[in-house]
């Protein structure tokens, strides 16, 4: 990099390229608009030896078209001057966006003029008010803010400088020259950001707050809290149907999931709880005129989950019936099922008066989802299209929103809290319990109980009422005051122990640590479940498990064959 040089002239012998000769400068006095400008430094020139040049020089608007146009107004950094909020120029039927405006500025900032200026055009060719609309789109600017508002007392932090490859090894790949920062300098450069845009530490909402809940002094902390029992109740994720492309989701404006559609009803949702359809821009409008609710997307399937989600068909159900409460009995809603699964107590009662309020119900997975009209009837709807099963015939209906009864499926750091707490998981990815009669709330770790969806798919008053029992359970730990402790439980000989910690990373209740003092591993009895794993893995033969080591194994399989020997077999 040359600071302060200027080029001067191309050097070159038989047609090629030879050097770039530059001359040193200086900055001189101010002019007029207070910028210094450079000033040639006699007898500094030199000379870069080179076979290549590349030009990368600026550029700039050709206005002299405009000059001639009565109307237009240019700037004296030679752009075009436009109302700042519909981009529209001198001339009424004229606008611009990008750098003819701003003069150099960033892809980003083009885009989004671009979308500025085609929505004010739209609205002019509609001969809607322009001033009007200007007046909108200013009133909804954010207030600006005196620079004596803001707090001069924060702490300067030192720049995190970044990190490139090695020059050498540029020269025989493409790959990225800045290597980024590692996560520690990514956080502490993060930190550097004073947030004007989002928060700009005003206090404002701390003067507002009556219940003084806001401290913006507050520093994230790690608490160690004594417990006697734990309750995992960590739920469960909504499956995204994105990968199953037949069903539109994430390509159609108007394809929702369950929990969306349950934000669309909600009174503190996008629409105050009006059901409304997306347009092209992605705005909520108009309300659907025919919905079409899909079950099992994702469960009972092979290519994703096996099991039934169980909650999808009640949840189904009552949608329908929302749809015709709150949009009007004339929406059409078709409900597509494999099974109808009205398992509680009411919900069979509530199937029929569904059926009595006009839900159509088909009995057939729909196999897509698309917006290929083949008449003017099916023209701007989503048509589902499957085979009812009940009848033995195909159909095909135009519908304004689908709702996709997405799969209830485990979190996706299950395996991470299951190793925390000692939890096994089954094939399905959710918790599994003690036993699925005898101890439905237990876990294989004394004192740790397992309530709601964590353990499997179930509705709300199922989890309720687990919920209640595992919280029972941990009561009558609390008031019995201690913990039986089976005495079949792990042992590691110190004398024997080689201290490889290979026992620590097999154990699945973490109930063995390294002392660093004897440099051995030590069993915690109150955490060992005496399950083996220890033992049989031990290179060194020093885990056994307590009153089943090798020598009582073998005293006992000498006693059968004693006792086979005297009746002679």
């Amino acid at each position: 990099m040359h600071y302060l040089t200027s080029p001067v002239c191309v050097k070159g012998e038989n047609g090629r390229v030879t050097g770039f000769e530059c001359i040193k400068t200086e900055l001189g006095v101010p002019d007029a608009s207070g910028r210094r400008r450079p000033i040639p430094i006699e007898g500094t020139e030199f000379v870069i030896e080179c076979d290549a040049i590349i030009p990368a020089i600026g550029q700039r608007p050709d206005m002299e078209w405009a000059t001639d146009q009565n109307g237009l107004e240019i700037t004296r950094w030679g752009t075009l001057k436009v109302n700042a909020q519909t981009m529209q120029a001198g001339i009424p039927y004229i606008f611009a966006a990008g750098d003819i405006v701003t003069g150099p500025a960033t892809v980003i900032e083009a885009v989004g003029a671009g979308h500025k200026v085609v929505e004010a055009m739209d609205r002019y060719l509609r001969e809607e008010d322009l001033s009007a609309y200007a007046e909108e789109l200013k009133a909804e600017e954010p207030p600006g803010r005196d620079w004596d508002e803001i707090p001069h007392d924060l702490p300067r932090a030192q720049r995190v400088h970044a990190h490139l490859s090695e020059p050498m090894k540029r020269l025989a790949t493409f790959d990225e020259v800045d290597l980024g920062f590692p996560q520690e300098e990514a956080r502490q450069e993060a930190l550097r950001c004073l947030n004007c845009g989002v928060c700009s530490e005003c206090m404002e909402c701390v003067r507002v707050c009556e219940a003084k809940a806001i401290d913006h002094t507050a520093k994230p902390e790690i608490q160690e809290i004594q417990v006697g029992s734990i309750i995992v109740a960590t739920g469960y994720e909504l499956m995204d149907p994105t990968p199953m492309k037949q069903f539109g989701y994430g390509k159609y404006p108007n394809v929702f999931t369950s929990l969306e559609f349950e934000r669309l009803n909600n009174a503190t949702g996008p629409t105050d709880g009006k059901i409304l359809m997306r347009d092209e821009k992605g705005e909520f409008t108009t309300p659907p005129g025919s919905v079409g609710i899909v079950h099992c997307v994702g469960s009972r399937d092979d290519n994703y989950h096996e099991y039934c989600s169980r909650v999808c068909c009640m949840y189904a159900l009552k949608y329908g019936h929302i749809l015709k409460d709150k949009v009007g009995h004339h929406v059409k809603v078709y409900d597509y099922y494999i099974d109808m699964r009205c398992f509680g107590k009411g919900y069979e009662e509530f199937y029929r008066r569904c059926q009595e309020e006009g839900i159509t119900f088909i009995r057939g997975k729909p196999a897509e989802v698309n917006d290929q009209a083949i008449n003017p009837q099916e023209e701007g709807k989503l048509i589902v299209i499957g085979e009812d099963t009940l009848l033995g015939q195909m159909y095909r209906t135009p519908v304004d929103m689908v709702v996709l009864c997405a799969a209830m499926q485990a979190q996706a750091d299950a395996i991470d809290v299951g190793r925390i707490f000692g939890m096994s998981q089954g094939a399905d990815g959710f918790f599994l319990e003690e036993h699925p009669k005898l101890g439905p709330l237990n876990t294989a770790t004394d004192g740790v109980f397992l309530a709601g969806a964590c353990q499997a798919p179930r509705d709300i008053p199922d989890t309720v009422a687990q919920a209640s029992g595992a919280a029972a359970k941990a009561l009558a730990l609390a008031t019995r005051g201690h913990v039986d402790v089976s005495p079949t439980v792990s042992w590691i000989d110190p004398d024997v122990c080689a201290g490889c910690q290979t026992c620590i990373e097999l154990c699945p209740y973490t109930a063995i640590e390294f002392d660093e003092r004897r440099k051995v591993s030590v069993v915690n009895e109150a955490l060992c479940k005496g399950c083996g794993s220890c033992a049989g893995f031990c290179p060194s033969g020093a885990a056994q498990v307590k009153h089943f080591n090798e020598r009582q194994v073998f005293a006992e399989l000498d006693g059968v064959m004693d006792a086979l020997a005297e009746i002679g077999i």
